[in-house]
């Protein structure tokens, strides 16, 4: 009965601290901003691009940094095509861009597991073109047009302290309008969210003919996340605990 007793108490020590070295938290947030088919439509006349731009039509970046201590960014530009992409423990963010389809796209991971620890991710990028329409006189109503779609995915688990996204499409017609389009979800310990969202892009504005202008569209995705360290008892202290425990029911069982 002795030799049970001692077995049974080993088992026990021995699930005890299997389940708390495996025990881990987990906490995601996930953003993903795309336009495509980006359209410049007057109500007469032609639309003319024309190279003379500040900066290069396409763009992407994308930057990551966390708790301890990492950071890293890169960024392109480009005539016709734009990519970019970085990578660090617990995220990622990157972006591409291009001009033969007027779309582009940008997105951003942020996973954590298992750890004190917070990270952060942006991804941004967007269209810059110059163009003036021709055929007419005076005014002009212009439609700028394109079709978007944005995901936000966020989980936590009882350990997680927070998890955020945040997606923006911005449309500025230089010196004459801007548009914002963002939409911001947080969420505490023990949840899950899932927000997807398409949609057209659309918004007149009145132009002159004639005259040259320049158009900036972009997309920017944002993930951050924190969560606290695992509660897990020191391996020692478990052990020493078990032994006592179990010496104490051995002198019990000898009395």
């Amino acid at each position: 009965m002795k030799r049970k007793s001692i077995g049974i108490c080993v088992l026990l020590l021995g699930l005890l601290l299997g389940a708390a070295s495996s025990a881990r938290a987990d906490t995601i947030s996930l953003t993903t901003v795309s336009l495509t088919n980006f359209q410049i439509i007057p109500t007469s006349g032609t639309v003319v691009f024309s190279t003379s731009q500040i900066g290069a039509p396409t763009f992407a970046s994308g930057s990551a940094a966390n708790s301890f201590d990492e950071e890293s960014g890169n960024s392109s530009e480009s005539p016709t095509f734009a990519q970019a992409f970085t990578s660090i423990t617990l995220a990622s963010a990157g972006g591409v861009s291009e001009l033969s389809t007027m779309s582009f796209s940008t997105n951003t991971n942020v996973t954590l597991s298992g750890c004190r620890c917070e990270a952060e991710t942006e991804g941004h990028a967007g269209l810059r073109l110059s163009f003036t329409i021709v055929g007419g006189n005076g005014p002009v109503d212009v439609t700028f047009s394109a079709l978007t779609q944005t995901i936000q995915a966020l989980v936590t688990d009882q350990l997680s302290t927070f998890a955020t996204s945040e997606t923006r499409i911005f449309l500025n017609i230089i010196d004459v309008a801007a548009f914002t389009f963002d939409a911001r979800f947080r969420i505490g310990p023990d949840d899950a969210t899932v927000i997807e969202r398409q949609g057209q892009l659309s918004e007149v504005v009145t132009l002159q003919f004639n005259q040259q202008y320049t158009v900036l569209v972009s997309g920017l995705a944002v993930s951050r996340a924190g969560q606290n360290e695992i509660p897990e008892p020191a391996t020692m202290v478990l052990l020493v605990s078990g032994l006592g425990f179990m010496a104490g029911l051995v002198k019990k069982r000898r009395a």
